[in-house]
């Protein structure tokens, strides 16, 4: 369970570097959407693929956080991340502290969000 949505950057690159499915899922509320190309959005119906996708890309991935405003139980995280392969981006990641008091994505944009 991530404690502070400073840290979920550094839980993804965690899971990702080890392509544990499960605990990226994880990182995830129940109503999260992930934006993977900055426009088209994924619901949570079809993230498992959608990560998929990523965790066949060369890793490892690094992610450095840029900066997390906090609000109450919401929160937007800024990251940079990059692959060896030369892909990169920043994150525009929107999270929610859940029930159970962890925080998990419910919006996450990893290239940002495009018109």
């Amino acid at each position: 369970m991530i404690q502070k949505p400073q840290d979920i950057p550094a839980a993804f690159a965690a899971a990702f570097n080890r392509k544990d499915m499960e605990s990226l899922l994880a990182l995830y509320a129940d109503d999260a959407v992930l934006v993977a190309d900055g426009t088209a959005e994924v619901p949570r119906s079809g993230l498992r693929a959608a990560l998929e996708g990523f965790l066949g890309l060369p890793g490892p991935i690094t992610m450095t956080l840029r900066r997390a405003v906090v609000q109450a139980d919401s929160a937007i995280v800024f990251a940079d991340w990059s692959l060896p392969n030369g892909v990169s981006g920043t994150t525009s990641d929107v999270l929610r502290r859940e029930a159970d008091g962890g925080w998990r994505y419910v919006i996450d944009a990893p290239f940002g969000i495009r018109s």
